[in-house]
């Protein structure tokens, strides 16, 4: 676990205005598909933490490092739209955090993950309560803190986090992982965060690995850096386990990867053996000519 000490890049955020000097609104006072209104300058500024992965027995893997918040819209290619996929279409990707509409951002996160997961190809994530109580719970503590890490305050890792709410069977294959950002003004909105975990090729892997069925979702008011209270910080929770049908589909999966890698390597010999005979050939013609 580390405390977050690197000084972050500052980009100036929007002035935001709640009514009469009202510091937070309920959530039947924002208006859907419209950003909230929070009382104050911020600055705009953010990070994501770690992506990591784990499956099976093993303890979980880093598969990218944190790093400042990228929010700018990712590099569009072969099967995308521009910017987030899908995110012209999903309600709230622009809200900002503010109390009683936590739900909506959270609706609008997994709307921005699900867009990508289709424009590639991937069947959608559902939410999963386990998933999301720990996911939860971890947000929670880092806010309240003062810590930005997989790692929680009490030793605990994203396997035992959620082995702790009875989501790990023991007798079935599982595949979970998790992905962190936080962010202030600007850099706080559902938007801003999916394009950071996509402009981050460990965390993109995260959120296109073809293995996961469910998602968890945390997202806590305030972020790990400051106790002002501003911004969000979110956490989310992966997570697969493999039913009959999953287990056979991925045996399948495996044993025709294996096969292509067999394949594969009896090609590069046979090309090999080709080219050690051409070049005794050849050889063989100089020698002769001598």
């Amino acid at each position: 676990m580390h405390r977050v000490r690197t000084p972050l890049a500052l980009v100036l955020g929007s002035l935001a205005f709640a009514g009469c000097g009202a510091a937070s609104a309920p959530e039947s006072a924002v208006p859907a598909g419209e950003p909230s209104l929070r009382v104050a300058a911020e600055l705009s500024e953010g990070r994501t933490g770690e992506a990591t992965r784990a499956a099976g027995r093993d303890r979980p893997r880093r598969l990218a490092p944190g790093g400042a918040l990228d929010a700018s819209d990712p590099p569009a290619g072969p099967g995308r739209r521009d910017g987030v996929a899908a995110g012209e279409t999903c309600v709230d990707s622009e809200l900002a955090p503010v109390e009683g509409a936590l739900k909506r951002l959270e609706a609008a996160t997994v709307c921005l993950l699900n867009g990508e997961r289709a424009d590639h190809g991937l069947p959608p994530l559902t939410v999963e309560a386990r998933l999301s109580r720990a996911a939860a719970r971890h947000a929670a503590d880092m806010v309240a803190r003062s810590y930005f890490a997989h790692e929680g305050a009490d030793g605990s890792d994203i396997k035992e986090r959620i082995q702790a709410t009875g989501y790990l069977p023991s007798d079935q294959r599982w595949v979970i992982g998790e992905n962190l950002a936080w962010g202030t003004g600007a850099l706080a909105t559902p938007k801003a965060i999916v394009n950071a975990w996509m402009n981050s090729a460990g965390h993109r892997a995260n959120v296109l690995h073809a293995e996961y069925r469910e998602i968890g979702f945390g997202i806590a008011l305030g972020n790990p850096k400051a106790d002002n209270g501003f911004g969000a910080t979110y956490a989310n929770a992966f997570g697969m386990v493999g039913d009959a049908a999953t287990e056979r589909a991925a045996t399948v999966r495996r044993a025709a990867a294996a096969r292509k890698r067999a394949a594969v390597r009896r090609r590069s010999a046979r090309q090999a053996r080709a080219a050690r005979a051409a070049r005794a050939r050849v050889a063989r013609v100089r020698a002769s000519r001598v």
